[in-house]
Formats: structure tokens, C-alpha cells, sequence
């Protein structure tokens, strides 16, 4: 994976308003039912960011992200892989530990370890539970079918920004999603293409990241047919985004008719996962 450069910039060296950009990181949870869907939440309107909106789970890393156990706690990545994969300097392996972490307490859903931790889901988010000491004694996590798809930014002009790294995987066998109740109001399994439409027709409310992770999902058949292109396409080029609208356009990437188009403009957001049927050097 190339390094940070001008086109792929450090969290901090990202331009800035003034408001703190926290890191964070977002889970792309796949099942075939029977065809792929992807789990999305509904935010509540109490919400300080995105109230309302149609999302994945995520949010911002916690301390215990960063546990210094967590290499000897971790399966299927290790700190090394786990940084260069991201283009980072060090310390990427909290983005994986978060995003696993955040789909427990916001789905009820737990990726690559025990099913056990969902019933300590409220004291994760409270802070009173730390998940590393959970896996300590249990099982550890397996990180080997998670894989980094997009990075995205939230532009300046807003009260919170969050530097955001995406993540695929597949759903464990039979998973149901049961919403928190504070932070999402509503879980659904949704198609890709479904979901797109939705929006299109203003059923439903989503900014360019979760739009342009379903751009990219639309074309697969299945979630193996995504994930092994997810696998593949680690150390590709990643494809710089531009957008007009935040919320009502969609995501332009390099090939796409109006690239470049008057009014378009760069974000700070770049996805490797390629859409179905290109190959991750397309």
C-alpha cells in the first residue's frame, strides 16, 4: 500500500477548521439472504452527527482500542500488516478493534469472536466494560475475513469531523440485529441497490460515505463474491472521490461520466473495494 502523499494525507495533516478530527471506523456487515444485503442503522434524531440518517455501524475509537494486548489478543492481522494496509504509521490495528467493537454495542452482532460479549454490549458503550479484557479470557479475535475497503473524512463546516476507515465482513451464521435504542433506533438487512433507490426517492437519508459504499456493493451477487474481492484489492490504487452534493448526489470516482463535471468538487474520501466486475487494477 503506497504511503501517505499529498493525495493521501496523515490525519494530521489533513486541513483544518478548528474542530478536532477523531479517528473512527465503520463495519460493512454482509450476509446472502439469499442474495447480498449489508446491514444498515437508522440513527436517532438525538444524534449530534447525522441524526436521522441511514448508516453502518461505527463511531469513534475508545482507549481500549488501543490496549496494548490486543496484538497477542488478534488473529489474521498483525500491527505491521495492519498499518500498511491502512497507510498509516502505527497504531492501525485500533481502527479493526473499534469497528468490531462499535457493530457489538450499536447491532447486538459480534464479528470473530464469542457471541458472548453482546450481553455486555451496554457497558461497552458506557465505558464500565473494556472488550479486550472480555476476549482475554475468551477466545481473542479473529480479524483474518475483515477487510479495510475506504477511507473518508468528514469535511470541514461541521460541529464534529471523524477521519473514518471502512471495513467488510461477513455476517456470523443466522445474525440478527437488535438496535441499541440510544444511538440506532432501527437495524435492516438491506440491498444495495434497494437501499440506493430508496434514497433516491427520499425514503431515506445517507451522505456520501454510506453512498458510496452502496455504489460499490450494488453490482455483487453475494457477500463471498464481495469479501474475496475486498481481499484482493488490498495494496490497489484507491480511487479518489468527488462529489456535488454531500447528501443528494452520488459518489463520482475516476472513469465515471462527470468526474470532473462543473460543480463537482474533491473529498477527502478514497474506496478500494472496486465495483463488481472490475479488477482491483482497473
Amino acid at each position: 500500500m503506497a504511503a501517505p502523499s499529498d493525495d493521501y494525507p496523515r490525519t494530521g495533516d489533513l486541513p483544518t477548521d478548528g474542530v478536532p478530527i477523531r479517528p473512527a471506523a465503520t463495519l460493512l456487515l454482509l450476509d446472502d439472504r439469499p442474495d447480498l444485503h449489508v446491514l444498515a442503522l437508522r440513527r436517532t434524531t438525538r444524534s449530534t452527527f447525522v441524526a436521522n440518517h441511514t448508516l453502518f455501524p461505527g463511531g469513534a475509537l475508545d482507549p481500549d482500542d488501543h490496549d496494548p494486548r490486543w496484538p497477542d489478543l488478534v488473529q489474521g492481522w498483525t500491527p505491521a500488516d495492519a498499518d500498511e494496509a491502512l497507510g498509516v504509521d502505527a497504531g492501525a490495528l485500533a481502527f479493526w478493534v473499534a469497528a468490531i467493537r462499535e457493530t457489538i454495542e450499536e447491532s447486538g452482532i459480534a464479528v470473530g469472536c464469542t457471541p458472548d460479549v453482546v450481553a455486555h454490549r451496554t457497558g461497552l458503550d458506557a465505558g464500565t466494560v473494556r472488550l479486550s479484557d472480555l476476549l482475554a479470557n475468551d477466545g481473542g479475535l479473529d480479524l483474518s475475513g475483515v477487510w479495510p475497503v475506504a477511507r473518508w473524512v468528514t469535511p470541514a463546516g461541521g460541529p464534529k469531523r471523524y477521519d473514518t476507515y471502512f471495513f467488510a465482513a461477513a455476517a456470523p451464521p443466522g445474525a440478527e440485529a437488535v438496535a441499541d435504542g440510544t444511538e440506532a433506533v432501527g437495524v435492516e438487512w438491506m440491498r444495495p441497490a434497494v437501499a440506493l433507490d430508496r434514497w433516491r426517492d427520499g425514503g431515506l437519508t445517507m451522505i456520501s460515505p454510506t453512498i458510496s459504499m452502496l455504489q460499490s456493493l450494488e453490482p455483487y451477487g453475494t457477500a463471498a463474491e464481495a469479501l474475496a474481492v475486498a481481499e484482493a484489492a488490498q495494496g490497489a490504487p484507491r480511487r479518489r472521490a468527488r462529489v456535488l452534493d454531500e447528501s443528494l448526489d452520488l459518489v463520482r470516482f475516476p472513469g465515471d461520466p462527470g468526474y470532473e463535471a462543473a460543480g463537482t468538487r474533491e473529498a477527502y474520501g478514497w474506496v478500494w473495494l472496486p465495483s463488481g466486475g472490475a479488477s482491483p487494477e482497473d
